[in-house]
């Protein structure tokens, strides 16, 4: 059977759920441990007065601001038996305020630092007594669940706070910056007493829900100083300042080119309204076929002093950026004899300096600092913000940092700002020659995502390849390193990374190949196996070879813009889920899968994200593949009967009982799923605890099961126990889904197939969009600026009948009552 041609719109609709009431019964806490009740209360009265009397006299009078108070260490035996119980530990009141919480990889214990004020140690004291003397009408100890989950009590030490590889700290005297989180509103405290010790604080910040972002320079000893003798502070990074720009690329050649192409570049139609935003080393804006995509206005560096030129120090990687931005892969563009014009247009801003590196500023500021000097340059465009600047950072696991959570505040419109689309390349792995010799993909699967890429609301790219074929008789003798259709060899994944946080890469996009020589032990770039694009140093070369993740990136904020620049209506959440729900795994990424169909799906997923995306799938339907795409909103949370509660549940019902059952007899049916929506973050290390969730709020998507009515299908979400948001709901038919609940909930982009007889599809004509618990819901007081929010999501949802010509898509968009139009 000859493909389908794709010459139908997709039907859009707009605010078609229905809102049903929607509340939940959640799961219980974890049960007590069976503990000698007097001795083990003795054991932590004893612990608690050693902690504070070891915190008073390390007390400095001339160092004391704002409240005073301890810093302690709460041990609990595992992340189960702490997960619910850490609320005990924090108050809505500053009298007792939990800072970090660090989980141990090996042995599951969980230790939790808290902030309690002088004052209100006597009432944890109090605890621990009525737990010993007292008991519940049920005749259990008072307090038990808490108490007795409690491992031990000690004196915390700054260390207690720090986030990151503890190898990589200086020695205590050595100063350097550091990322320095503190409690929201105590900014003027903690400057007082940077003052006081002679600390160094930048001027940049980030403002958070909960936390404040500072950049400080000093020794480890003056800010144990400042821990001792205050209660402001709640985690210590290392300030990583010299990001990883992706920038060892060469020059190409056929110089003589360029102004033949130049000749067929017409230039964009004034009316356009879509463009990309590099943020990266500086465009060489005189390149000829860039110059008519960047104007001059829209060209420019986040430091004045530096300008918007690329520069020698980056290899032009900003121009090489901007070349595949705006044409993809330029060697069918030269080779080709028509004319051509864009739909979209190129911006810049310089965000890497000319000389030396930005110690004293925090990244994700001037990531957010460089979108809105934009913004306010060109404010009438529909923009796709592409970053292929990553760090190496220290912060393993997916967990946040606060670059990652710049880039999250920056897109989810928090504070009444628009909503942002941002590209994030995944950033490369650095393998030698024995990874690349052996199986490189297990090297693959060990280099982690860098930062900001771990951002759950950024289009995260990395980077696959089906560049196999080298023509350089020169390199006869070396091999390919990726076979077709496979992983880069650079490219990274969130393979080692918890499953509580984002699948990524979302998608991935060429990214070119290495060869490699045993018998040399060397392997390289190949400018036969890698992409082409405009070269910054136009009296050496018009062109040069590129590739990795940052390749990707660049193609990916092209696709984007032009899946914008053709529906300009699309919020930026739906033009990336759009991406994703375009995309597939190749048959080398589907050769990798393994059994049970559970771990191979995720193996797939951690390394490759749901693949990559085809763009003439995002723009527009066919007869026998027909997508809707929905654009709508929920209140996920209400405040009644003196706390905050789940509210509501949208319900969107499709007609495929308007197919015709005898017709599609014996043809599988894909229906695929995806819903993407963008979180407000809230970053601490208390992010995996129940009140204390990095994500404001969470939606997820059901499916009504073939067996199922609709009020039972209500009914299993609206009472089914959800102990971990939403990993443990089963869609009744779970056997028919690709992926399950159980992989697609992570982060905030969720996409699955399912496959089936026509019979059972027209039982399965409902979705049902609902939240999960978050930050807007678990902060307490009820403030109305959480909770009384409105969450926005975009829903896309296909179904195919691949195996058949018959027209599926005429009767759902006739009973949508949406006109069917065919173009010419």
């Amino acid at each position: 059977m000859s493909d389908t041609p794709r010459d139908r719109q997709h039907v859009y609709l707009e605010r078609v759920g229905k809102p049903l009431p929607f509340s939940r019964r959640g799961g219980g806490g974890p049960e007590p441990v069976e503990r000698d009740r007097a001795r083990h209360a003795a054991r932590l009265e004893a612990a608690l007065t050693q902690a504070v009397k070891a915190s008073l006299g390390q007390r400095d009078p001339a160092m004391q601001v704002g409240l005073q108070g301890t810093y302690l260490d709460f041990e609990f035996a595992s992340r189960d038996a702490a997960k619910d119980l850490l609320k005990s530990l924090d108050s809505k009141r500053p009298g007792m305020n939990l800072a970090s919480v660090h989980q141990d990889d090996g042995t599951g214990t969980v230790r939790a630092t808290v902030a309690i004020t002088d004052a209100w140690i006597p009432r944890l004291t109090q605890k621990i007594t009525d737990y010993r003397d007292k008991e519940t009408r049920g005749g259990n100890p008072q307090n038990a669940p808490l108490i007795t989950n409690i491992e031990g009590i000690r004196h915390a030490a700054l260390l207690s706070i720090f986030v990151g590889d503890r190898s990589r700290l200086p020695p205590p005297n050595e100063s350097i910056w550091w990322e320095i989180w503190i409690r929201r509103d105590t900014r003027e405290e903690f400057t007082e007493l940077a003052r006081r010790a002679e600390l160094n604080v930048s001027s940049t910040t980030l403002t958070f829900p909960d936390r404040e972002i500072l950049l400080v320079e000093g020794t480890m000893d003056t800010l144990s100083r400042i821990f001792v003798n205050s209660l402001m502070m709640t985690e210590v990074r290392l300030a990583l300042d010299t990001p990883s720009a992706f920038i060892n690329m060469r020059n190409d050649e056929q110089v003589e080119w360029s102004d033949e192409a130049a000749q067929r570049l017409l230039p964009p139609d004034p009316m356009v309204r879509s463009s990309v935003l590099i943020l990266d080393s500086g465009v060489n804006r005189s390149h000829p076929l860039i110059a008519p995509y960047l104007d001059p206005k829209h060209w420019d560096a986040w430091h004045p002093a530096w300008g918007p030129d690329d520069m020698a120090r980056y290899e032009g990687h900003g121009t090489a950026m901007a070349g595949l931005a705006l044409h993809g892969d330029l060697e069918g563009f030269l080779k080709a004899t028509t004319h051509m014009q864009h739909n979209h247009v190129l911006e810049s801003v310089k965000i890497l300096p000319p000389a030396g590196a930005n110690p004293k500023h925090l990244y994700g500021r001037i990531t957010q600092d460089a979108v809105l000097q934009m913004e306010a340059i060109n404010p009438e465009h529909w923009r796709v913000t592409c970053l292929a600047v990553t760090a190496i950072d220290d912060a393993k696991g997916g967990r946040p940092t606060a670059w990652s959570a710049a880039i999250d505040q920056l897109a989810s419109g928090a504070d009444d700002e628009p909503q942002r689309l941002i590209v994030v390349s995944a950033g490369n792995s650095q393998p030698t020659t024995k990874d690349v010799l052996g199986n490189y993909l297990d090297f693959a699967d060990l280099s982690q995502v860098h930062s900001p890429a771990q951002a759950w609301n950024a289009l995260t790219v990395g980077a696959y390849t089906e560049r196999t074929n080298v023509v350089d008789a020169r390199y006869a003798h070396w091999s390919l390193v990726a076979p077709f259709g496979d992983l880069s060899p650079t490219s990274s994944t969130s393979q080692s990374w918890h499953e509580q946080w984002p699948i990524k890469p979302d998608v991935v996009l060429e990214g070119g190949n290495l060869i490699a020589n045993a018998a040399m032990a060397a392997h390289a770039p190949h400018s036969d196996v890698r992409l082409l694009t405009t070269d910054f140093d136009l009296p050496t070369a018009q062109f040069r070879e590129f590739g990795d993740t940052s390749a990707a990136a660049a193609l990916a904020s092209q696709m984007a813009a032009r899946l914008a620049s053709a529906n300009p209506h699309y919020w930026p959440e739906t033009v990336r889920g759009m991406l994703v729900h375009s995309a597939d795994w190749t048959d080398a990424m589907k050769g990798h899968r393994v059994h049970p169909p559970l771990s191979g799906n995720r193996l797939l997923l951690r390394r490759y994200g749901y693949g990559v995306p085809n763009l003439d799938r995002a723009l527009q339907s066919a007869s026998n593949d027909l997508t809707m795409v929905i654009q709508d909103s929920l209140r996920p949370f209400k405040f009644e009967d003196g706390r905050t509660k789940t509210n509501q549940m949208n319900i969107h019902r499709f007609p495929w009982s308007s197919l015709d059952l005898t017709a599609l007899e014996g043809i599988e049916m894909e229906l695929r799923v995806t819903l993407s929506y963008f979180i407000e973050p809230n970053p601490s290390e208390r992010g995996f605890i129940q009140r204390f969730r990095y994500a404001s709020h969470g939606l997820r998507f059901a499916v009504k099961g073939p067996l199922e009515t609709e009020e039972t299908f209500k009914a299993r979400i609206q009472h089914e126990s959800l102990p971990d948001e939403g990993a443990g709901i089963r869609d009744a038919g779970n056997e028919y889904w690709e992926l399950g609940p159980k992989l697609r909930t992570s982060g905030s982009l969720h996409s699955d197939r399912w496959r089936g007889d026509i019979a059972s599809l027209q039982r399965c004509e409902s979705i049902l969009i609902y939240p999960v618990s978050g930050w807007w819901r678990e902060k307490r007081g009820g403030t109305p600026e959480y909770w009384d929010r409105d969450a926005r999501y975009s829903l896309m949802v296909s179904l195919r009948a691949p195996e058949t010509d018959i027209d599926i898509y005429t009767p759902i968009a006739t009973a949508l009552t949406v006109p069917v139009e065919i173009e010419n």
